[in-house]
């Protein structure tokens, strides 16, 4: 199957017969991952690999699927057989963010890999701060910014994309 874009990937979890809350997750967090770029566009006039970040969004947690368990405990399983799944679903472009969305610090995950670990956290309202950071050091050095001034902006948008969260919360219980 062929993901060229978000919606592509929120259909394929429908045809995998994924738990409608774990489609919902992945709505939802697509959603903030949404709001997320288009607030670092406008306002920054950051442009990253879109159509990876929202496809990615859309499939992050999909190795929960052989892990239902993990949908409502702790757990890291879904991460390594979510990569292997992705890959053979056809996603091999994407099929990283299965493990890079929760380990966003590791090498080899890139700035489009922690917008995707951002929007992960920010569509319930979460902030995590060493996340956060790490994006806005590496924005403000891609676009050759003062760190102050993209702290800013980032911090204004990613307070706007929490404020939803209590929206999107309501809207996860299927």
């Amino acid at each position: 199957m062929s993901f060229a874009r978000a919606e592509d990937a929120i259909a394929w979890l429908r045809e995998s017969d994924a738990h409608p809350w774990l489609v919902r997750h992945h709505e939802l967090v697509l959603e903030a991952a949404t709001d997320l770029l288009d607030g670092l566009e406008r306002t920054c006039g950051l442009h990253v690999d879109r159509r990876f970040v929202l496809v990615g969004a859309a499939l992050h947690d999909a190795g929960k699927m052989l892990h239902p368990s993990e949908m409502s405990a702790p757990g890291n399983r879904h991460e390594d057989d979510g990569v292997d799944l992705l890959s053979r679903a056809g996603a091999d472009d994407v099929s990283r963010v299965a493990r890079t969305h929760a380990r966003w610090s590791e090498v080899g995950a890139r700035l489009e890999d922690r917008l995707i670990a951002a929007a992960d956290k920010l569509w319930k309202g979460k902030r995590d701060e060493a996340l956060e950071a790490a994006l806005v050091d590496e924005i403000a050095n891609m676009l050759g910014r003062p760190r102050w001034e993209t702290f800013a902006a980032f911090d204004e948008i990613a307070a706007d994309v929490a404020g939803g969260g209590p929206d999107r919360l309501a809207r996860s219980i299927v």
